[in-house]
């Protein structure tokens, strides 16, 4: 039996993790934002466009492996012990 579980799967949008999915559809307007716009709100939605990258790559890196790290986490918080198996994160 898989140690994943179908109900505990992130949502998905695009076929990608939802936070991957939103990230890169805000970095995708803000760069198209940044061309249309006059120069000083071309520079603000560069930057946002930018900023929102960072969240999508990682998200797209974690993939299906957020359940297990939110688990850890949650599990770390209420006794601060580890076990061996969660240590990758």
């Amino acid at each position: 039996m898989s140690p994943f579980n179908k109900r505990l799967a992130p949502p998905r949008m695009f076929g990608l993790p939802l936070l991957a999915a939103l990230s890169g559809l805000g970095t995708l307007m803000g760069l198209l934002s940044a061309v249309v716009l006059p120069s000083p709100f071309a520079t603000l939605a560069l930057l946002v466009g930018l900023s929102a990258l960072p969240p999508g790559i990682w998200a797209a890196s974690i993939g299906d492996d957020i359940v297990f790290a939110r688990v850890y986490w949650v599990c770390y918080g209420d006794t601060k012990a580890a076990s061996e198996e969660a240590l990758w994160v």
